[in-house]
């Protein structure tokens, strides 16, 4: 179901799913892909959050493959490059799980998630098109934003797509900038949510991607944790929505944050938490006897 295509298509300024997702197919890239997953219309870039930027480019990508009758499909490195090159941890607007939910919910097809190592990053920008969107998927289109930079040294850019799509017989389409408030707000971007959420500005975050903060948690020996990879506010206390693996809601707790170590009395079977306005951004003592989960 291409729900964000229905969206625009309709003019809503936000769209509630009608129908259960469907997971999509992740593939690494090692063998062939499915015949019936070849021909997609390949969203390029990194979608970290799913902010309402990426809806808009995932949206005209709908709209095309709807329209084409090809697969929907994106591409994920794994690990991420900032990882990969920068040992970077604690970035990740969206993690694994959330990220790939929120793709299935958009109506996502295919995965495309090749394995980024060495090899992987001396690839020239003509070899990454040609190897992999023409001969490993056999895309008929891409969609993009016009500062898409990819390649050995970021060499390869849109023009560039464009170019060698033209001699392989694929389409390009750019989205430009997008802005909140009817493209008269603040300019639509991961390091703009970034910088919200280690603000703990989050009403600001969710204003930007068009729902609240939401998270990865996990009970562990020691209590609740976080995937180190995740992005957090500064220590403070939150109000946090509950929510179970098949994102049933759990009921609404107040969190206790210091030092990445969360304090709460969550429901047994809390997978992800959704994240509301702070009731205080500042380190706090507080804490909550234990449970069987840990905290």
């Amino acid at each position: 179901m291409r729900r964000w295509a229905d969206m625009i298509a309709m003019g809503q300024d936000r769209f509630i799913p009608q129908a259960p997702a469907v997971a999509p197919v992740v593939h690494d890239g090692a063998g062939a892909l499915r015949d019936d997953l070849r021909g997609s219309v390949l969203l390029l870039g990194n979608f970290d959050g799913l902010h309402l930027g990426h809806q808009a480019l995932i949206a005209l990508a709908a709209l095309r493959s709807r329209k084409t009758g090809s697969p929907l499909a994106i591409l994920q490195f794994d690990p991420h490059p900032r990882h990969y090159f920068r040992g970077e941890q604690e970035f990740l607007i969206s993690g694994n799980a959330v990220q790939r939910r929120l793709l299935s919910e958009a109506g996502i097809d295919l995965i495309y998630a090749p394995v980024f190592d060495a090899q992987f990053a001396r690839q020239p920008a003509e070899s990454f098109v040609l190897d992999h969107l023409v001969a490993q998927l056999g895309i008929s289109a891409v969609v993009t934003g016009a500062d898409f930079r990819f390649g050995q040294f970021r060499a390869g850019d849109v023009p560039l797509l464009q170019a060698m799509g033209e001699i392989c017989g694929f389409a390009t389409h750019v989205v430009g900038e997008c802005r909140d408030r009817g493209g008269e707000g603040t300019r639509i971007s991961s390091s703009q949510v970034r910088w919200f959420i280690r603000t703990g500005e989050l009403d600001e975050a969710e204003r930007l991607l068009g729902r609240p903060f939401e998270t990865a948690i996990q009970a562990g020996p020691t209590g609740w944790q976080f995937d180190p990879m995740q992005i957090l506010p500064p220590d403070g206390i939150f109000m946090v929505e509950a929510r179970g693996v098949a994102g049933q809601r759990l009921g609404r707790r107040m969190l206790v944050l210091k030092g990445r170590r969360p304090e709460a009395r969550l429901p047994t079977g809390t997978s992800t938490l959704l994240w509301h306005a702070a009731a205080s951004v500042e380190a706090a003592e507080t804490r909550f006897e234990r449970t069987d989960n840990g905290l």
